[in-house]
């Protein structure tokens, strides 16, 4: 029987080093995850990375513990002896129905550092297709994120969760608009040509007169978003090496080196006495250190993060709601799993009750209501049909939806999307976030 397991880190662990360890870069994937897979000995694999989360979602028919899945997996990134110190704390594992409570509720963004940000749902599409088109997964992951993407569209249209969500990009722009708002207009440098990029061109173009350079390694990319947007266009290489007058930088590529080390840093310094970078990237594009005497002022994901958290608070009521119907979702999920096991067991006694009614029908047809023409015959054998059917498998769906309910009861007691979720509030309150 295939096993469903999670091997997740994310940025809650604060382990920035690790998750971009297991940053597979997006030309690699394909043979990258094929690799993986075989070496883990999974059947199938969805592999889902984020600004702020790393997360393998496989099946194994592997006997072995979800932690020895881990550790497969650790070995497969570390074969080169690369040292990044981590901790079994700095790992999430899951497992099967705790797994499939967990894929819901990120899809439905209870897990992101925003609650109720949109971008988490699409990155799941985008990553279950990229499985499926390059034969990483299969039927059992394809129900499993189906269920997922329909819990998601109903915590979306029965709370305001999405309504008045507050995404990643809303907290960007929100520090962008901050320095705007006291300085008025500033030239503004975006580094990558991504999602990001686009959307903070976007939204710097609607609400602000704002001087925009779009800076790339491949100036060409950068000169169609400027094009589109208004703004002008460098290449990365020129940008360090002679740099412009610019307030602030969001940089969010996929490098696998940081892009802003010291030394780029003084350069840039002795153009801009004030500097605000804006690091989205994972791996991390600066390297630098926060330096706000001389000027320098750095936010990365960690630092959204806190950000983040302090919009918790305001969600409490929906959260909670959006978290019974993620639970309710789990022991439908469930139930359907637990009948689909039982069934073979009860088609049996469904086959010979209904050689019964047939041979019975058969008779009586024969005899005591030999008078009934074809059209009379066909409804009594449709309704008898259904009634065997219905009542032969009954049994099957009441045990079902009991067992169900005792794991989904059981589970609810022990601890909900929405607990986790005011638990890091309240953490946060603590921290004076």
């Amino acid at each position: 029987m295939e096993s469903l397991g999670i091997v997740g880190v994310s940025v809650h662990s604060q382990n920035l080093n690790l998750l971009e360890q297991l940053t597979i870069a997006p030309e690699e994937r394909v043979a990258g995850l094929a690799a993986l897979k075989h070496a883990a000995d999974l059947s199938e694999l969805v592999y889902l990375a984020t600004c702020n989360r790393v997360e393998f979602i496989f099946t194994t028919a592997d006997t072995a513990h979800i932690t020895d899945v881990r550790n497969r997996i650790l070995d497969f990134f570390f074969r080169d002896n690369r040292e990044v110190p981590f901790s079994p704390d700095d790992f999430s594992t899951r497992s099967g129905l705790e797994a499939v409570r967990h894929i819901f509720t990120v899809a439905s963004a209870l897990d992101s550092m925003v609650i109720g940000e949109a971008q988490i749902l699409g990155q799941m599409k985008e990553a279950f297709a990229f499985a499926s088109d390059n034969g990483l997964a299969g039927d059992k992951l394809s129900r499993i994120f189906q269920q997922a993407f329909k819990v998601a569209k109903k915590v979306r249209t029965d709370t305001d969760l999405g309504k008045k969500s507050v995404s990643m990009i809303s907290l960007v722009t929100s520090l962008v608009g901050e320095v705007i708002q006291v300085e008025g207009s500033v030239p503004v440098a975006l580094v990558g040509v991504g999602e990001m990029s686009n959307k903070l061109a976007k939204f710097l173009v609607d609400r602000h007169e704002t001087d925009l350079l779009f800076v790339n390694r491949t100036v060409e990319k950068a000169e169609k978003l400027a094009s589109q947007f208004g703004g002008k266009a460098m290449a990365l290489e020129t940008f360090l090496a002679e740099p412009p007058v610019v307030r602030i930088i969001a940089s969010a590529t996929a490098s696998a080196e940081p892009i802003f080390t010291a030394e780029s840093s003084r350069r840039l310094a002795g153009k801009n006495p004030r500097l605000l970078f804006i690091d989205l990237a994972i791996p991390r594009d600066v390297s630098l250190q926060k330096d706000v005497e001389n000027g320098i002022d750095i936010y990365n994901i960690s630092d959204l993060k806190q950000i983040a958290d302090q919009n918790r608070r305001q969600r409490f009521r929906d959260v909670d709601k959006a978290s019974e119907i993620v639970a309710d979702a789990v022991i439908s999920y469930h139930k359907g799993k637990i009948e689909e096991e039982l069934r073979p067991v009860f088609t049996l006694a469904y086959d010979e009750s209904k050689d019964f009614a047939d041979r019975g029908l058969a008779r009586l047809f024969e005899t005591r209501l030999g008078h009934l023409n074809s059209e009379d015959r066909a409804i009594i054998t449709y309704w008898v049909d259904k009634l065997v059917s219905y009542s032969s498998f009954l049994p099957a769906r009441a045990m079902a939806e009991r067992i169900a309910s005792q794991i989904g009861h059981d589970a609810r007691a022990e601890e909900t999307p929405a607990d986790v979720v005011h638990q890091h509030h309240w953490t946060a309150l603590r921290k004076g976030a």
